[in-house]
């Protein structure tokens, strides 16, 4: 399966990397500051401290599959880190300051061989700024799995992702948990890097597996090229890519460059020479003096993707009748990159300014924080940044539901498409 197994290179040259520079990963190596005031505003320390639970969810209703010498699972182990904020003294979640309806929620997804500490960076910022935010170890595809880390058990991820939002929930409507009455069920976003922005585009719009509480979604240099318009009318979803244009390993033109096309009511925000491992949140240490963030990964992978794979070899996605075509994604680090990449400190400051704006232009609380980040991520991130560039809808489609899906805040239930798949999100029969 050749777009997937493209998938392994970014996490493989991590843990490569790590592997040569050990002595690096305790060294302080924060991301970039911005120039411009707009900019710097988006960045700026919010006002909430941010403190962290360490937990291990089951779901004891789904299996893991075999793999390898592990022979499987009953059931499906997520261990998960949550981000949430709180005040000075306060033992649990914030309460001064909190919004009536509780925080928004956001649900991250690691790539291949990654793990769940891969976002830290978007944590940090988004819990600062009052969000919940939870990422989890998948139990197939982080780099610790039982048998090695399989990238097809991704058609499972969108089923955990839900699995996640079900027991987050729970708790908020618990009497008896701290998080009660914290989390807003109405605010509920979903990103990911990589396989993990694949997770992400499923869990929102594949048409038997995604969940209808999903608000927005972002998808950070995850492959897209295999999802066809029919794949993306299936919800009516506010749907941002972030991409570099010197990604070797998720090739930048089949994947992002043609979203829009694709997927009119979506926005493109690309990272002039941003790479595609310069993403991950370690990539700040292991790759801060490369010349290219990509090419120990290509390095290493080289000759082990074979020509006859294709996304049929994924059981749980379906085909064309889900809006899935087979064998799309282009060619793994061909040619080698040649420029120099963004430096990763400056990659992931950008990358916090588009996801974190695009968010609060869907959840902030108030209507005027709502515009202020659609006006930014609009216009003031690209003038203050002349290595990005934004495309919004709007400037290549007119249609009166690509707008209505963009503009209308928090993405309302009775603005979206009814569902077409059952609550239980199993991909079983999609084969």
């Amino acid at each position: 399966m050749k777009v997937l197994k493209i998938i392994a290179i970014a996490a493989l040259g991590l843990v490569l990397a790590l592997a040569c520079a050990v002595g690096l990963f305790f060294a302080t190596a924060g991301v970039d500051r911005p120039d411009g005031p707009a900019s710097r505003e988006v960045l700026a320390r919010g006002p909430y401290q941010v403190k962290k639970l360490d937990t291990t969810f089951v779901d004891r209703s789904r299996p893991t599959q075999p793999n390898n010498d592990f022979a499987g699972s009953e059931e499906r182990r997520l261990v998960a880190s949550i981000n949430y904020p709180t005040n000075p003294n306060a033992r649990g979640v914030a309460r001064e300051g909190r919004p009536a309806n509780g925080f928004p929620l956001i649900v991250y997804s690691h790539g291949f061989m990654s793990n769940r500490s891969e976002g830290r960076y978007l944590a940090r910022h988004f819990s600062r700024h009052g969000y919940f935010f939870v990422a989890a170890d998948y139990p197939l595809t982080n780099f610790a799995s039982p048998g090695g880390p399989r990238f097809d058990d991704v058609a499972h991820q969108p089923g955990d992702v839900r699995f996640l939002i079900d027991r987050l929930l729970r708790w908020n409507d618990d009497p008896a948990h701290e998080f009660f009455g914290t989390i807003d069920p109405e605010r509920i976003g979903v990103m990911g890097l990589s396989l993990g922005g694949m997770t992400s585009t499923l869990a929102a719009f594949h048409p038997e597996l995604r969940d209808d509480r999903i608000r927005a979604a972002v998808s950070i240099a995850g492959p897209s090229a295999m999802f066809t318009p029919a794949f993306f009318e299936t919800a009516e979803v506010p749907f941002l890519m972030i991409a570099g244009d010197a990604d070797a390993i998720v090739p930048y033109p089949e994947n992002a460059a043609s979203l829009p096309e694709r997927a009119p009511a979506s926005g493109l925000v690309t990272l002039r020479d941003g790479s595609h491992v310069g993403f991950a949140d370690i990539a700040r240490y292991t790759s801060r003096w490369s010349r290219h963030g990509d090419t120990l990964a290509c390095g290493a992978l080289m000759g082990a993707v074979t020509e006859d794979a294709d996304l049929g070899d994924v059981p749980g996605l379906g085909g064309l009748d889900q809006g899935v075509a087979r064998d799309q994604g282009g060619r793994l680090c061909d040619p080698l990159p040649s420029v120099r990449s963004m430096r990763p400190a400056r990659q992931q400051m950008l990358t916090i300014l588009a996801a974190f704006s695009f968010f609060e232009s869907r959840f902030a609380e108030e209507a005027v924080d709502r515009k202020g980040a659609a006006d930014y991520l609009a216009t003031g991130l690209a003038a203050e940044n002349d290595d990005v560039t934004v495309r919004l809808p709007g400037a290549h489609d007119g249609a009166s539901r690509t707008a209505a899906i963009w503009t209308s805040p928090r993405g309302p239930a009775e603005r979206r498409l009814p569902s077409a798949r059952p609550h239980s999100g199993s991909p079983a029969r999609l084969r």
